[in-house]
């Protein structure tokens, strides 16, 4: 198994708050392809798909990615929409995301062995070089 992540662009969304950025990923995840957003604003931020509504979480208990649609509802409540796995989207993908998110990294991310030898054997590369997950996401202010 192999998931590759590499950011292919940047939006800003000018008619709203500078902080409002959307970053866009590529994600090959063991033979499928994905269009990943990572919108962040003043608010929080969120994952998506591109081109389509809602937003991605993963499911720890039945180790998937779900994407879903929150609508507010006719009393005023939020209604879920939909809630549904995204086929061939795995939680180490969204990961790898993060991860370039939150590092700011723009080269190709590699994450192999995930699925043969688990979270504490499996192999981060950026450009093909190995790096430490954990330090690669905490790194000293």
């Amino acid at each position: 198994m192999e998931i590759s992540v590499r950011k292919i662009g940047t939006e800003t969304h000018e008619d709203r708050d500078a902080s409002d950025v959307t970053n866009i990923y590529r994600v090959k995840d063991d033979g499928r392809e994905f269009i990943v957003t990572h919108r962040s604003h003043s608010h929080g931020s969120n994952l998506g798909l591109a081109g389509r509504q809602g937003f991605l979480y993963t499911d720890t208990e039945t180790d998937t990615v779900r994407r879903q649609v929150i609508t507010v509802g006719l009393t005023c409540g939020v209604v879920i929409e939909s809630d549904e796995a995204v086929e061939g989207l795995s939680p180490w993908a969204i990961r790898g995301v993060v991860m370039a998110e939150r590092s700011g990294e723009t080269r190709e991310i590699t994450i192999t062995g995930v699925r043969e030898a688990g979270f504490d054997q499996s192999v981060i590369l950026v450009e093909g070089k190995a790096v430490d997950l954990h330090k690669y996401l905490c790194k000293e202010a």
